[in-house]
C-alpha cells in the first residue's frame, strides 16, 4: 500500500505571506503532491494538520477549505487530514469533516501490513477540546480516551506494524510549545508495547527525525514554509 503525506500546508485563497510562509502557494504545492500520488498508485493520501489558516473572515475561509478540499477529492483517492490548531482556530470537527469529505480522528484502519492509528491532541491539558477561535496552540493534550484506546491497541497488537498519525509532536527533545503536554505517558506506552511502531508527524515547521527506544518518530517539514514544495510517498511494501 502507497501513503501520499503531506503536512502544514496552511493553505488560504488570499496572498498571505507570515515570515517564511507562503499561505496561497500551497494549493498549487497540493496539485504537484496529488498529480504525484496518483501517478505512483497511492491508495491513500493523508494531511497531517494545518490543512487551511485563517482568511480573515468565515465566509473566505469556508471558500478557501472548500476549494483545497473540492482539489483534493478530484484526484478519486482515499483522503484523511488530522485536524491541527490552525483548522481548529476555524472549524468544529463536525464542519471540518464536512468540507473535506473526510473523517476525523480518532479512528484506526487496518491494511493487511499495518494498523494506522489516528489521533486528535487538540484538547488543553484540563481535557476540554480546543474551541473555534481560542486555540492556545502551546497547550495541547491527548485526552484519556484516546491515550486509553492507543494502549488497548498497542497491547493487543504484535504481528503488524502500528502507524501513530498525529498533528502535534510527541516526540521528546523538540521545542516544548510544540509538543504534546502528556508526551511523555504517551511516549511511555509505545516504550512498553511488543509492537513494531513508528510516529509520524507534523506541526514543527523544520522537521525532525528521531529514534527513542527504537521507535521511529517522524516529522514532516511544512509544505508551507518557502517557495520548493515537501510531501513524501510512504510505500508499505
Amino acid at each position: 500500500m502507497k501513503i501520499g503525506l503531506f503536512t502544514d500546508p496552511h493553505y488560504c485563497d488570499k496572498d498571505m505571506v507570515s515570515s517564511t510562509r507562503y499561505h496561497s502557494l500551497s494549493y498549487n504545492k497540493i496539485k504537484e503532491a496529488m498529480d504525484y500520488f496518483k501517478e505512483q498508485g497511492a491508495e491513500l493520501v493523508i494531511c497531517l494538520g494545518d490543512l487551511v489558516d485563517d482568511c480573515g473572515s468565515r465566509e473566505e475561509n469556508i471558500r478557501s477549505i472548500k476549494k483545497i478540499s473540492t482539489l483534493i477529492n478530484s484526484y478519486g483517492i482515499k483522503f484523511y487530514s488530522l485536524m491541527g490548531n490552525h483548522d481548529y482556530q476555524n472549524f468544529t470537527r463536525e464542519e471540518f469533516d464536512l468540507y473535506t469529505n473526510g473523517a476525523y480522528p480518532p479512528f484506526c484502519l487496518e491494511t493487511d501490513k499495518a494498523i494506522l492509528v489516528f489521533l486528535d491532541c487538540n484538547y488543553e491539558d484540563t481535557g476540554k477540546i480546543y474551541e473555534v477561535g481560542k486555540v492556545d496552540w502551546t497547550n495541547a493534550f491527548l485526552p484519556s480516551d484516546q491515550l486509553s484506546r492507543l494502549g488497548e491497541i498497542l497491547d493487543s497488537e504484535e504481528e503488524k506494524k502500528i502507524i501513530i498519525f498525529v498533528h502535534q509532536i510527541i516526540e521528546a527533545g523538540i521545542d516544548n510549545n510544540h509538543t504534546v503536554r502528556n508526551a511523555k505517558e504517551i511516549r511511555k506506552l509505545i516504550d512498553l508495547s511488543n509492537s513494531c511502531i513508528e510516529v509520524i508527524q507534523g506541526h514543527y515547521h523544520a522537521g525532525h527525525d528521531g529514534i527513542i527506544n527504537g521507535v521511529s518518530y517522524h516529522t514532516l517539514p511544512a509544505m508551507c514554509e518557502g517557495k520548493e514544495n515537501r510531501f513524501e510517498l510512504l510505500d508499505m511494501v
